[in-house]
């Protein structure tokens, strides 16, 4: 009876974070607005309780500036005062509808790589955070990287930024861009998401949100380096094939 009790009191503790986690809240009612569908009842009832703790651990940490992105997307409006762009962002967390085995993860339908929320949220190697657009270009520059047509020869990276300027400015959900962080270098390994940022910094976007994936700490350095963005180093070589970004 006791291990019981103590249980009902894990799922209530359990239940008032959900409800309490503000990004979710906001995602929770796009997912109901536009899919019918309930992040929340999903991190209730699919993963193990330790995965979907992590998970909204992952959410919890966000800043709220991500929040106010999802905001935005709820109530319609994807400019300020100021009259500057602003990144519409995807919905990472999946989403039960009537059977269990059925989720949707908005992300994976939008094309390119995105960061897995489910498998790395819930082992706790996820970070949900915000940059600069050109913040991010000073992790992710790796030289060249125009892509050619096969068929014709064509380059493609103008063409993609064309692309996706084209689907910020009409406010079209946009994938988060992708970095994963070697812990014991700290230093960015992969990344995706290149073409998004050069669009965002090009239309004036001030921040994208940006998934960060990395290893468990092994040592007080490496939790450190997660924790410590001022340690992150940067690409020594910027790519001469996209246009120059100020230093953060």
């Amino acid at each position: 009876m006791t291990k019981s009790k103590t249980t009902d009191e894990r799922d209530d503790v359990f239940i008032d974070r959900l409800n309490d986690c503000k990004l979710l809240d906001v995602m929770d009612e796009i997912y109901k607005k536009e899919y019918d569908l309930s992040a929340k009842k999903y991190l209730l009832r699919i993963p193990t309780r330790s995965e979907a703790d992590r998970m909204l651990k992952t959410l919890e940490s966000a800043p709220a500036s991500i929040t106010d992105m999802f905001r935005r997307r709820l109530d319609c409006k994807c400019t300020k005062k100021e009259h500057y762009p602003v990144w519409t962002p995807t919905i990472p967390v999946p989403a039960i509808k009537k059977s269990p085995e059925y989720f949707i993860e908005e992300g994976s339908r939008t094309g390119g790589f995105h960061a897995n929320f489910p498998k790395d949220a819930g082992a706790g190697r996820l970070l949900y955070t915000t940059m600069k657009p050109s913040e991010f270009l000073n992790y992710a520059f790796a030289g060249e990287i125009v892509e050619k047509r096969s068929e014709d020869d064509v380059s493609t990276t103008e063409l993609l930024v064309k692309h996706k300027r084209k689907r910020i400015s009409k406010c079209k959900p946009q994938d988060a861009p992708f970095l994963k962080l070697d812990l014991s270098k700290c230093q960015f390994v992969y990344h995706d998401g290149r073409h998004r940022a050069v669009a965002a910094d090009e239309l004036g976007v001030k921040d994208i949100p940006v998934f960060i994936e990395h290893d468990m700490p092994m040592d007080a350095e490496q939790a450190r380096c997660l924790k410590d963005r001022t340690m992150w180093k940067k690409e020594s070589t910027p790519s001469p094939n996209l246009h120059h970004f100020d230093e953060v």
